[in-house]
This record gives structure tokens, sequence and C-alpha cells, in this order.
């Protein structure tokens, strides 16, 4: 049986989603679930549809089938609206559920243009998911892949970058809101375009090319601290185009030379302005105090709500607070690479390939743009920031592998890889600030420019070399040992403002990798496979706290089938990193279970069942400011900074993850399609705000799901799926919106392909 056939939301919109969805891998895991949970129901019954007969015409020399999937959602969903649309984001319409068409030259036939031609859509009619796919090709002469896909990017996770503001904090009168959703909402449209062609594809030379492009944008939210928490409209319109040109020469029978220019360009437009003025001066000002604070402001000793019978209400002009403020850095960046490869096993027992890549990329913000209207906590009343910045980066790249069949029983391989990139940077700052006390009178004169001039730099070059040699005991049990080594230098520069080196100074830290694995394989039976591997590494030193300098990795892998409609599979992995030096204290881990069986005795029904474990755990040494420290809490080393306490980073994140699916089909016409899936974290983290609530490190994540396709007659047939997602937590809300709901998502269609 088939896994249930549901178009997965696990692209380049929802990785990012993972990621912002509350900053730790409790999120991650959380939306990992939305892959296996929340997916469109555009093409659950794909499977169920392959029992609809064939149907094709032949036109103009071409076979020709066409088929079409018409219907639509119908929609229903309670509780949070907002986080239903970052997960879910599927509304009531009409949609073109799917629709291709697919032609293919009758033999014998001539034509000029193709030989094969294969067209499909999907999603269009208001799904946040649209796709778009062409193929063609003819004979020897080419073949044509181009496609397009567009995808709407919501995110409303109100727990992210919010003060958590509790409820009655008051000023003269006036309660401050409470920030009950995400202070950092994004709301951007995706659109990528990738084409590809072959000329000659089967010759001694072949010639392709290509074009693809990104573009993302639409509005979204962010912040910026000066006194306050500022909100800024974030208008994104960011671009990404590609080019690729390459020829691939087959000088002999199972060898390849390839050489590539790849070119990628990207512009960033996206610009920041100020919102959230719900504030006015005496003088009818608008301004913003802000969205983060958690007690009332004090200005001068004073009130910061000097009136809060006013609409807006007015506050005190001594306040640190915004009355305008824009930020424009256009960013322009050219990445031309150039890239020859080749890969051969035309020598008797030894096959090899390798790669050697060069870049040299530029990018430059020739205009950047800053300004600033209010008052912040430093006396200024306004600064202008304009200037220039640029920075190239040059980086070499090569690889080499060899595997030589000693004899029928060994063989030994061997892995080189280098890099090495420079990257120089300079960027030159003018500042301007006008001084004042107070947003009643107007800034004092302009102070004289404050000019930042700096160079910084940062190179890494790395050397990895790992050999490999396998002993095939007998034809049920292998092994391999083998070692690697591991040569990094970075180095950097930095100006004296950010380090205590001074400008222009080198800094060179080299790290030494040693490592070991064994490996084995086992068939103890022609139905049972067993592998697994053991590798550890040490290194001499580490780049960053989270770096590791122990490591060590398990894996064990089993298959087992002991009827020809039977499989029963499991997996294990645990890789253990540490660093143990003072102060540091790193431990992280991260564990993997993972058992499935797939049971297809017969045609007309099957059942599958899946089960995983995961979980991540990481700790680490910091040293942070807390007024007033914790009870017991330890002052932390002076390079730390004043007032600092030593503590432990924490965050665990035991993930459970099961579906059970079942396949039924009594008859020739009808198929179902009945299952449940279901994600559960019970985490924990250390919270350095008294405020903070555990959101998705304490939820659970579930989804039934049911479909049936009824075949008409030859051509045709109908559909109706069913989904209900349900997503709660199960620790505090906090002083925000509740972010559980429950949706049903119907979709109906009817299928037709002549």
């Amino acid at each position: 049986m088939k896994s249930k056939n549901i178009p997965s939301l696990f692209d380049g919109f929802s990785v990012r989603k993972m990621v912002r969805t509350g900053g730790s891998m409790g999120v991650a895991a959380l939306l990992l679930a939305t892959c296996a949970v929340a997916q469109s129901t555009v093409t659950q019954s794909t499977a169920a549809q392959s029992k609809v007969a064939s149907r094709q015409t032949t036109e103009f020399g071409y076979t020709v089938k066409q088929v079409f999937d018409l219907g639509g959602h119908i929609v229903s969903y309670s509780g949070s609206g907002p986080m239903y649309d970052t997960l879910i984001n599927l509304q009531s319409g009409p949609r073109i559920l799917k629709q291709s068409m697919q032609m293919n030259a009758v033999p014998g036939s001539k034509h000029l243009l193709f030989d094969k031609l294969f067209t499909a859509n999907t999603g269009y009619g208001g799904d946040p998911e649209n796709f778009t796919i062409l193929r063609m090709s003819k004979g020897k002469l080419y073949d044509f892949t181009g496609q397009f896909r567009r995808d709407r990017e919501y995110f409303d996770y109100d727990l992210l970058d919010n003060p958590l503001i509790p409820a009655g904090v008051t000023s003269n009168g006036y309660t401050f809101p409470q920030v009950e959703q995400a202070a950092h909402l994004f709301n951007t449209v995706r659109r990528m375009t990738d084409t590809n062609i072959t000329f000659f594809p089967v010759s001694k030379v072949s010639i392709r090319a290509g074009y693809a492009q990104n573009i993302n944008q639409g509005p979204s939210f962010t912040s910026m601290h000066n006194g306050s928490e500022a909100q800024f409209l974030q208008n994104w319109r960011n671009s990404t185009d590609s080019w690729i040109g390459a020829i691939d020469w087959k000088p002999f029978v199972r060898t390849m030379l390839t050489f590539q220019e790849y070119v990628t360009h990207y512009k960033g437009n996206t610009t920041q302005q100020l919102t959230g003025l719900n504030f006015q001066l005496p003088d009818g000002t608008p301004v913003s105090l802000g969205y983060d604070q958690v007690s009332a402001p004090t200005c001068g000793g004073a009130p910061a709500i000097q009136d809060s019978t006013t609409n807006p209400p007015t506050i005190n002009p001594t306040c640190s607070a915004w009355i305008q403020f824009s930020r424009s850095a256009p960013t322009r960046t050219l990445f031309p690479t150039e890239e020859f490869r080749f890969q051969s096993s035309s020598i008797r027992n030894i096959a090899m390939n390798g790669r050697i890549r060069y870049t040299g990329a530029t990018s430059n913000v020739p205009n950047f743009d800053e300004s600033f209207l209010g008052q912040d906590n430093q006396g200024l009343r306004s600064w202008l920031i304009t200037g220039t910045a640029k920075t190239k980066r040059v980086s070499v790249s090569g690889d080499y592998g060899l595997v030589w069949q000693i004899s029928k029983k060994f063989s030994l391989s061997e892995q080189y890889d280098f890099w090495n990139y420079r990257q120089p940077g300079d960027s030159n700052l003018s500042e301007i600030d006008q001084l004042g006390t107070t947003m009643a009178l107007p800034p004092g004169p302009p102070q004289p420019p404050s000019i930042t001039a700096a160079h910084t730099f940062l190179g890494d070059k790395t050397e990895t070399n790992k050999t490999t040699l396998a002993w095939t005991a007998s034809p049920r049990a292998s092994f391999s040992l083998g070692y690697h080594y591991r040569a990094e230098t970075i180095r950097w520069e930095m100006p004296l403002s950010t380090d205590a080196l001074p400008n222009g100074t080198d800094y060179t830290l080299v790290i030494h990798t040693n490592g070991g694995m064994f490996g084995v394989v086992l068939r103890p039976t022609d139905q049972w496979k067993v592998d697994g591997s053991i590798e550890v590494a040490y290194a001499d030193n580490a780049y960053v706290q989270l770096d590791p300098r122990q490591l060590q990795d398990y894996q064990l892998h089993t298959e087992w089938t002991p009827k020809a409609w039977a499989t029963v599979t499991g997996a294990f992995e645990d890789v253990e990193r540490h660093d143990n030096a003072a102060l540091v204290d790193h431990q992280d881990h991260m564990r993997n279970l993972g058992l499935a069986a797939q049971l297809n005795p017969t045609e007309h029904y099957g059942l599958e069942l899946n089960y995983g474990y995961v979980d991540v755990f990481t700790r680490t040494g910091i040293c942070y400011a807390s007024t007033p420290a914790p009870a017991g809490a330890v002052a932390a080393p002076a390079d730390c900074g004043t007032n600092t306490v030593l503590g432990n980073a924490y965050d665990d994140e035991p993930t459970q993850f099961g579906s059970f699916g079942l396949m039924m089909s009594p008859t020739a016409r009808l198929r179902t399609d009945v299952g449940y899936r279901i994600t559960a974290i019970n985490g924990n983290a250390a919270f350095l705000n008294p405020r903070q609530v555990p959101g998705t490190l304490q939820s659970h994540y579930q989804s039934p799901y049911a479909d049936a396709v009824w075949t008409l007659g030859p051509g045709w047939s109908v559909r109706g799926d069913w989904n209900y997602y349900s997503y709660g937590e199960g620790g505090a809300v906090g002083p925000t919106l509740p972010r559980d709901f429950r949706g049903n998502v119907v979709t109906l269609g009817i299928h037709y392909e002549f």
C-alpha cells in the first residue's frame, strides 16, 4: 500500500515558517509535524484515481490524454484564526484540484517541435500553494523542463518576540495595551520560476542552459530597540535571478567531463517604516512609546501619560519615543561561479569523481539611508545616517573521490575535500545628530558629522580527508573501517569599535579534528538485513560555544520482510556532542527512533503503521543580566560584563509522532483511505523571562483523515476528502491571544479524463 499521497507543506516557505515560529527546536519539531499533518488535500486520492481506466485520443499524429479534477474546499474552524492560517491556510471555495495533458508522437510520425509533451497545474483558485510544470522533448535533439510555483507565507505566532505585557499596567489612568498578536507578523508571497534545457542529451557533447527566478514580496513587521521597542512596517521586495550554462563531454564510455558557469544576482529592496503611532504629543503630533512596556515608563520622574482623556492619549514630551523612522539599504550582490567536474569508471576496478569550483562575488549597498525623529534616552532628538558598504567573497573549493576495488572482498575509498574563502569588506558611514531633551521644542542644531570607516575580513580554509577500507567477509556480512582528518584555519579582522584588537590586526584560530568510523552490514537471513555504524571524533578547539570538541554518532538500521506483502523497518541514531571547556560546558544530543510497517496482503486492503521519537537537547553555559539576580545566582566573570550572572541555557524537546493508514478497496470502482496522525511535544527550557510560557514546547498536533473515490465509468470518477486539524498547547496561554484551534477541511471533486 502506498503512503497517503498528500502534497507536503515542507518546502522553502514552511522551513522558514518552522524557524520563525518561536525560535526553538520545539517549534521546528511542531512544524515538522505540519509536513505530515497540516497538508493540502489537493491530490489525496491520486493513488485511488490510478484505478480509473486510462483514456486517450489521437490528434495530429499525437496520442493525447487530458485529465481534469475540478472541485473545491469546504472549510470550518474554531479557535485561533491566525494560528490556523499560520499552519494550514486552506480556505473555502472552488479550485482547480488538478489538470494535466500528455502528448506522445505516434510511432512513424514526424513532428517539428516535440515528440513528447507533459503539462500539469494544481492549486489554482485560492490555495496558498500553486504549481505549474511543463516538460517537452524532441528525440535526441533536446529536453526541456519548466515550472512555476507560488506560495503565500502567512505567519502570526503571537509568542515570537512578544514582551508579554501583563494586564492592567497603567499610567495616569491609561492602561497600556497588551501585544496579543505577533509583533513580527509575515504575510508575503513567493514566486519561483525554473527553466532548464539540454541540447543533444544522448550525444558525446551535450549543452545545458537554465534560468531561475525567486521573488519574495509583501508586508511584514519587524522592530528595533532604542530605549523602547518600536515596531516597523517592513515591506519585503527581494529577488534572485540565476543563470546556468554547461557543456558535458563524454570522451569515453563511463567517463564524463563537465564545465559549468553559474551566475546569481540578488536584489534586496526591503524597506522599513515606523508604525504603531498610537499616542500624540501636546501639539497633536502622532508618536509611539514602543510596544514593550511591562511597567509604566517614567520620563524624568513624571508620568508618561499627561492626558488619558484625549484621543489618542497625550504623552509627556520628555519620554523616550518615536515620531518618525525609516531605513533603506538597497543591496546588490553578484555571484559568478565557474565549475569543472568529472566522473569516470573507465579504468578497471576504479571509480572516481572530482570537482573544482571558483566564485568571485561582490556585494554593494550603494546608498544606505536611516533617519530618526523623536527622543531617545541618550539625549538625541534626531539622527541621519548615510553611507555605503561593499564586500567581496572569493571562494575556491574542490573535492576528489576514488573507490578502488582491490579484490572481490576488499575495496578502498578515498575522499578529499578542500574549501578556502576570503571575505573582505569596507563600510563608510556618516551620522549627523541633533540633540534635545524634549519633543516640545525643535531639535537642536546639527552636530558635526561623525564619520566611521571600517574594514573587516573573514577567511576560512578547510581541508578534509577520509579513508575507508571495506571488507566483504561473506555474502551475509561486510565490514568497513575509516579514518578522517580535518584541518580548519579561521582568520578575521575587526574594527576597533567592535573588538579589543587593533583595527587591521589579524586573529587566527586553528582547529584540528581527528575521527574514526566502524560500520557493519549483516544479512542473517534472506528476509532480514541489519546495518550500523559508530563514528567518534575529537577537535582541539572550537570556533563558538555551540561547536563540539567531542562527537559520537551511533546508527542502527534494520529491515525485515517476512512475506512478500509485509515489510517492517526500524532506525535509530544517537548523536552526542560536547565541549567541556571551562565556562562553556556545552552538551547536546539528538536521538531519533523510527519504526514502520507496511502490510499489503491483497490489492483490496492494506495497512501502514509509523512511530517516531526525536529528542533534541542542548545546554550551554551563559552569562546574562538580571535585575534582581535570581536566588542562588553566581556572579559571572568580568569578561561577561558588569552586573551579570552565570547560568545554563538548556532546551529539551522530546517529540513523539505516530500514524496509521488503512486502505480498503472492496470493489474495482471504490477505494477508501482512513487514518490518523499525531505529534506530541513534552519539552522544557530555561526561561530567563519569568513571564515566558512553554508555547510549542508543550503541545500536540493531530489530524484524522478519510477519503473515498468512486469510479462512475470510463474516464469519470468522484471523490471526497476530509481532514480534521487540532492544535493545542498544554501550558499557560500567557498574556496573548490563545493559540489553540480545530478545523475541518472537506474537499469534493470530480475527475474526468479523455
